[in-house]
């Protein structure tokens, strides 16, 4: 559970990109200091279907990030390329700081999910990723928590070595049902999968 005070990065999964309208919504009017972090999505997807050069194809799909990310702004709510805080709800267009500090490897085993952990740590806040799942999926069965070593083909590989390594907590939860984004964000118990701690 959160507080209603807490500041939170929260990444909407491109899944979600038909749900977008009423997740935007739902984030406006929580009130709540939220930075956004696009997913890829299908813009992304593009840029796997091509074989080119890791470092290529790492930028290519930052960049994507950035068109979902203008897409989501349509839906009402402001743009920022400067990772910081504001009070109130914006998405970050992460190309230009990610091209600027370049602190992750350049891999397919980094997508917007470890992209997003980057900037809940480096704003010292907790991560909230919106996927289209209840809860993150591993061999044995739904996991209600992440622990290191487990493996999911519902992140991308390097996000829970990531996030334990650099101690980030968040919670994982679906977004395609908006009351349960809703309560969440009002600070309700809702299901989901939490990592690193509760939040």
């Amino acid at each position: 559970m959160i507080s209603r005070d807490q500041a939170l990065v929260l990444k909407i999964g491109g899944s979600l990109i038909g749900h977008a309208p009423m997740i935007v919504r739902v984030i406006r009017e929580s009130g709540r200091d939220i930075l956004v972090i696009p997913g890829g999505g299908i813009f992304a997807d593009v840029v796997r279907e091509k074989e080119i050069s890791d470092t290529a194809a790492h930028f290519m799909a930052i960049a994507a990030m950035d068109q979902y990310g203008w897409l989501l702004s349509t839906y009402g709510l402001p743009l920022t390329r400067t990772p910081l805080m504001s009070g109130s709800p914006a998405i970050l267009l992460p190309y230009h700081h990610m091209m600027d500090a370049d602190p992750l490897p350049h891999s397919w085993d980094i997508t917007s999910d470890t992209i997003s952990a980057f900037y809940a740590g480096l704003l010292s806040v907790p991560l909230v990723i919106l996927k289209s799942l209840d809860h993150i999926r591993t061999s044995d069965g739904p996991a209600t928590a992440l622990m290191p070593g487990m493996v999911t083909d519902d992140l991308d590989p390097a996000f829970i070595p990531y996030v334990t390594k650099e101690q980030v907590r968040g919670f994982i939860l679906r977004g395609s049902d908006h009351a349960r984004l809703a309560g969440f964000l009002r600070g309700e118990e809702v299901p989901g999968t939490y990592f690193g701690g509760t939040i």
